[in-house]
């Protein structure tokens, strides 16, 4: 068992209904599997990769093997701001994730928002620089 681990993080700020929620960490959760995928069949011109060959990291491949996934929170938009940031210096692969949600404040609108992002896979040890202190969601 390896020790990858994918992590993502939440802003709680939002108020999001549970199965809302849910469907914004499935859907952050696989991102880089589709990123990676589309990636093969999306190359620029001048390129010389064959087109539909997939290379996912290593880290990835054990992800995929043994997909072991946190939540977590942050507050508000400020605090997840810090994550990425953070995220940033340790150098380790993330995706941001901004999608439509209803509006915390009037649940009649919708509202495009920065909802959280996904950190890895990669070694949960380097992970937990990062988040170490940040709740479970």
């Amino acid at each position: 068992m390896s020790n990858t681990r994918l992590t993502v993080v939440v802003r709680k700020d939002l108020n999001m209904p549970v199965g809302l929620l849910a469907a914004q960490v499935a859907h952050m959760a696989d991102a880089f599997m589709r990123n990676t995928i589309l990636d093969a069949y999306e190359i620029p011109e001048g390129d010389n990769r064959p087109e539909g060959v997939v290379t996912f990291t290593n880290p990835q491949i054990d992800w995929v093997r043994d997909p072991y996934l946190s939540v977590l929170a942050v507050n508000c938009y400020e605090d997840l701001l810090e994550v990425c940031d953070h995220t940033n210096r340790e150098n380790l692969p993330w995706l941001r994730w901004d999608d439509t949600i209803p509006s915390p404040t009037f649940p009649d609108k919708a509202i495009k928002a920065f909802v959280g992002i996904s950190i890895g896979p990669a070694d949960f040890d380097k992970i937990k620089i990062v988040t170490n202190g940040l709740e479970l969601y």
